[in-house]
């Protein structure tokens, strides 16, 4: 009964707190708001039962190195605000550098198809789990069905109606938390805290497979592209503080649930456990994570649908139409959900946008590199290089968690 009661009313109090006027009005959170509930929205989901099934009590570890990496991208995307974006807009950035830009923007493209086709079929499967039953073959239909309809309802009447669901989100995954940490606190006070027993110290598969993760903390880079509504500075202190507070909700998440880690996943559908699991904590929260993951699942595909068909639309220089640019999008989302698993989905993701990280940092490094105005060039240059090639090697070796 607490854990119930605990859980609705720190949701309804974190809820009430973003839907108040002093946070609406805020900039700086209006500004740090959208990649925050980018990177903590459906790979939040997920994350749990993948670590179980594949690191077990290593999963500490394996959420710190995405966290790390996550990290140091970041670092090479605020430096594009700085000093790339005034670079381009003046046309002063070094050839070199600019033929990487311009090579990232074609990979982004490429993301975001990817990444609707991992949020749809995401969405599928929470379908289903709501009415208890793991079918792949019915969840490839569902997810077909909304990227059909992503691609008729874009070209003929766009997305304007829809809201954002960002405070209701963080709501429910402070509620989450919320229950897990009371749920932690009781079984230490019955004495019956512990580890669990299931995973062996992360190997070269392991780290594999959580470089196939890479999705879970994607969405920082959106900073780089809300140049219309903030200012550079506010942009790159913004995407910090939103680095900060999920890789920290993320790194307590994995921690408070390491003691649930003991509870068996079900033998189908591990990669919607975590509504299972939820069970355990508090009755309530199946029915809200199932809300949360259908609400985040569907805004984020549309968002990601949206950038994407606007994206390619500029890149050949309108010879596609953002209509027929949704209509791409589903092409390629089909392809991808008929020919995969959900596990193989989440790493094609990873990888793609893992490939644009890297080319970011290629534009990073260069400008460092080339441009004598940047203080500290050479260490800068050397240390976008390893970032790039962190990013590459995840491109090359990430492979699924599960089949």
């Amino acid at each position: 009964m607490i854990s119930n009661i605990l859980v609705i009313a720190t949701t309804l109090l974190v809820t009430l707190l973003l839907f108040s006027k002093p946070v609406e009005k805020s900039s700086w959170w209006a500004a740090t708001v959208i990649p925050l509930a980018s990177i903590i929205g459906s790979g939040f989901l997920v994350i749990a039962p993948i670590l179980q099934m594949r690191v077990g009590k290593y999963a500490e570890i394996a959420m710190l190195m995405l966290v790390l990496t996550a990290y140091a991208i970041g670092a090479a995307i605020r430096f594009n605000i700085r000093y790339v974006e005034p670079k381009l807009a003046a046309g002063t950035l070094h050839p070199s550098a600019h033929l990487f830009e311009g090579l990232s923007q074609w990979a982004l493209s490429f993301a975001y198809i990817v990444s609707v086709t991992y949020y749809l079929s995401l969405f599928g499967d929470f379908v289903l789990r709501g009415v208890n039953r793991v079918d792949p073959t019915l969840s490839h239909i569902i997810t077909s069905a909304v990227l059909i309809f992503i691609a008729v309802f874009g070209k003929h009447r766009g997305f304007n109606f829809l809201g954002r669901f960002e405070a209701v989100k963080l709501g429910v995954i402070a509620g989450l938390l919320a229950g897990l940490a009371w749920g932690n606190f009781t079984a230490w006070q019955e004495g019956i805290w512990h580890l669990p027993e299931i995973g062996k110290v992360p190997g070269w598969e392991e780290i594999r497979i959580v470089m196939g993760m890479l999705i879970v903390i994607q969405g920082f880079e959106t900073s780089r592209y809300l140049g219309e509504r903030f200012p550079p500075a506010l942009r790159i202190r913004t995407m910090r503080y939103a680095q900060w507070i999920s890789g920290g909700i993320y790194l307590v998440y994995i921690a408070l649930m390491l003691y649930y880690f003991n509870i068996p996943l079900p033998p189908e559908g591990q990669d919607t456990a975590i509504i299972t699991l939820s069970r355990h904590v508090a009755l309530v929260l199946p029915v809200m994570l199932l809300a949360l993951a259908l609400i985040a699942q569907f805004d984020a595909a549309i968002a990601d649908a949206q950038g994407g068909s606007g994206l390619i639309e500029e890149l050949s220089k309108k010879r596609i139409t953002q209509g027929s640019a949704y209509a791409l999008i589903a092409a390629g989302g089909l392809a991808i959900v008929w020919t995969s698993n959900i596990f193989q989905v989440i790493t094609y993701a990873s990888q793609a946008f893992a490939l644009y990280y890297a080319l970011q940092s290629i534009v990073a490094a260069l400008t460092a590199l080339k441009h004598p105005d940047i203080p500290h060039g050479l260490p800068k240059f050397f240390g976008f290089s390893l970032v790039a090639s962190i990013a590459t090697a995840i491109v090359i070796f990430g492979i699924p968690a599960g089949g």
